[in-house]
């Protein structure tokens, strides 16, 4: 299974699970003032589900830079290759394949000169 859809699955799983202590909310097992407290609850950890995959997404695509880029490069070479802009291998890469940066096409091979 794809690594980063692996991680998303495991952060969604999470979210829905806190989803049904929700319900268990509406249903009134808890009460109001416990539901105010809860709703807190609820938004810290849909900003927490964000953010937990915005950082599995960003590490991923760290590793597979580090992974593509020549031997010897530091973190820091890695990390102000990804600021610059440079070009990054897909997130989307299996574990058992090798990761290549994807060379982003020349103006000319997308528009070709005119030959007149």
């Amino acid at each position: 299974m794809n690594p980063i859809l692996q991680a998303a699955l495991g952060s969604i799983v999470r979210f829905f699970l806190a989803a049904l202590f929700g319900y268990v909310v509406k249903a009134g097992i808890w009460s109001a003032s416990e539901a105010e407290t809860y709703v807190g609850a609820g938004t810290l950890a849909v900003l927490g589900l964000g953010w937990s995959l915005w950082a599995k997404y960003r590490d991923r695509i760290k590793l597979l830079t580090a992974l593509s880029m020549p031997h010897g490069v530091t973190e820091n070479d890695v990390k102000e290759h990804i600021a610059n802009g440079g070009a990054t291998p897909s997130v989307s890469t299996p574990k058992d394949e090798v990761p290549h940066i994807r060379q982003p096409r020349a103006v000319e091979d997308i528009y070709p000169p005119d030959a007149a």
